[in-house]
């Protein structure tokens, strides 16, 4: 992947309310004036949000609210695409017991493996491509545009699958297997202004709009859930899969559509960070700086830094294989309805954060690497215990409670991946670093899926797909076993970057300071 990168910036903040920034390579003033806000007319709480130091900070906070209610629609149009999928092959009665593993094929799959094929296809595309799109983020004047046109292609996918029905089901969940890729171009985008951001705000500012993006994200994702839960009371029978999921994606277009535009709206025009050499292309130079950045890694930080970008290859392929499994095995073996997934991934949504506070106090008790050994041993066990006690829709609590418990361990594994990462680092080449952090938790999200859908075709049990996620983790956990102790990479992040001597990577990339 190319190199999330940032110009040098020399900030002086004026009594005007506009930020002065000053570009060291050009020499000249820019203004770079607060837009007006479109939606202060909503109440103070928009208003604020968009009066934040500057425009691209403000933009990062609409595009996190816009993610929230997106990732929630996908869990009612999963077991909706399931559903469609069992009533095509004559599968699906609403009043009788059905045993699901005794379905025929649709397409040639089981419609339990549908969920999962989508995630490998999404994962294998993202692998494949994102390098391209980060190059063309980096070495073109077009982020902007990358971005937004991201953002308008996802949106328009979502607005045409409000018309998901048993006869087009099959389109829209090619449709849901694209969309998962062109999500993550707009998050490659987005994600390459926060170096600028946290240069242009200073550090300590940067941690409380950190935090600030992580609680509206959330906010919104309870909101929508709530949303979806009062309609589909109010309005749609309780196990009408296909009108929950029809709901979601018109409430998610309504939600998502205008932050998306919003956030787009605010992100600045940015120039290209780096030159093209007429030897070079678009094509071919992202995956050459995958390659270089990870020969720099493995010459200079294995045993620190490399390690931990290894474990987080398959610990977050996993991790995010677990929402794909969780809507399958819930639908499948527990006979939980698209309305109670609602219900269960609310409860899930709630449990992080008591999750995340643990998280960081073990931390500080310990160190974040003992920190996250536990929590990936406590994610194996429970993984092991849930998968084999909830193997039926008997007892019904069963799923609220380790929903619960899943949710706590989510929440106390990603903010603590984000602070070893955070810290142990070197610094110097921040934003390209951070390019390369997102790479590797995308780079093998296709394979758990994959392993899970060919164990489903198999006749093997979901429960034992669910459980061979623990393979990744338990990858992951030796890893960390592997890597030095926290102390010493803390101490090796704070000396001079031995990357910075590597020629083969610093003619090609642009300092962050």
């Amino acid at each position: 992947m190319s190199k999330l990168q940032t110009d040098y910036y020399d900030i002086e903040t004026s009594t005007t309310s506009k930020t002065v920034i000053r570009t060291k390579e050009q020499g000249d003033d820019i203004a770079d004036e607060h837009k007006q806000c479109p939606c202060s007319f909503l109440g103070q709480c928009f208003d604020k949000l968009c009066r934040l130091e500057t425009n691209d900070a403000t933009a990062f906070g609409f595009y996190r609210m816009g993610n929230g209610p997106l990732l929630m629609s996908n869990v009612y149009l999963s077991a909706a695409f399931i559903t469609l999928a069992e009533k095509q092959i004559d599968c699906y009665h609403e009043d009788d017991e059905i045993d699901h593993e005794e379905c025929g094929d649709v397409y040639g799959f089981r419609p339990s493996s549908l969920i999962t094929i989508i995630g490998t296809v999404s994962g294998i595309l993202s692998a494949l491509l994102l390098p391209f799109i980060g190059a063309t983020i980096d070495c073109t004047d077009h982020r902007r545009k990358v971005g937004a046109l991201a953002g308008l292609i996802m949106m328009s996918v979502q607005a045409i699958q409000i018309g998901t029905t048993q006869s087009t089901w099959f389109v829209m969940a090619v449709l849901q297997a694209l969309n998962g890729f062109i999500y993550n171009i707009q998050t490659l985008a987005a994600y390459s202004y926060l170096p600028t951001i946290a240069t242009s705000v200073g550090s300590k500012l940067m941690m409380k709009y950190s935090a600030d993006y992580q609680a509206v994200m959330f906010g919104m994702e309870v909101v929508y859930l709530l949303v979806c839960i009062g309609v589909a009371l109010a309005l749609i029978e309780q196990n009408d899969n296909q009108k929950t999921a029809q709901l979601g994606q018109v409430v998610n277009v309504l939600f998502s559509g205008p932050f998306y535009i919003l956030a787009w709206y605010f992100f600045t025009e940015v120039s290209k960070r780096r030159q093209l050499s007429s030897r070079e292309s678009l094509f071919t130079t992202g995956f050459i700086e995958v390659f270089k950045t990870a020969k720099g890694i493995y010459t200079h930080y294995s045993s620190s830094l490399g390690y931990f970008l290894l474990a987080a290859v398959v610990c977050d392929s996993a991790s995010a294989a677990f929402t794909q499994i969780a809507v399958t095995y819930l639908s499948q073996v527990c006979d939980v309805g698209g309305q109670e997934l609602g219900y269960i991934f609310l409860i899930v949504l709630l449990s992080t954060i008591p999750g995340s506070y643990f998280g960081s106090w073990l931390s500080t008790r310990t160190n974040p690497f003992i920190s996250i050994r536990i929590q990936l041993s406590s994610f194996i066990g429970f993984n092991f215990l849930a998968f084999l006690t909830m193997s039926g829709p008997e007892p019904a609590y069963l799923p609220y409670i380790y929903g619960a418990v899943w949710g706590f361990l989510l929440g106390w594994f990603y903010p603590m991946e984000t602070l070893i990462f955070s810290i142990i680092h070197p610094k110097g080449q921040e934003s390209e670093l951070a390019g390369f952090f997102l790479y590797c938790t995308q780079i093998l999200t296709w394979l758990p899926p994959l392993v899970i859908t060919i164990m489903n075709e198999s006749d093997v049990h979901l429960k034992w797909g669910g459980m061979s996620l623990n393979i990744f983790f338990g990858i992951g956990l030796a890893i960390f076993f592997l890597i030095d102790p926290w102390e010493k990479c803390a101490e090796v992040a704070e000396k001079p970057n031995k990357m910075l001597h590597n020629e083969e990577i610093k003619d090609n990339w642009v300092d962050d300071k």
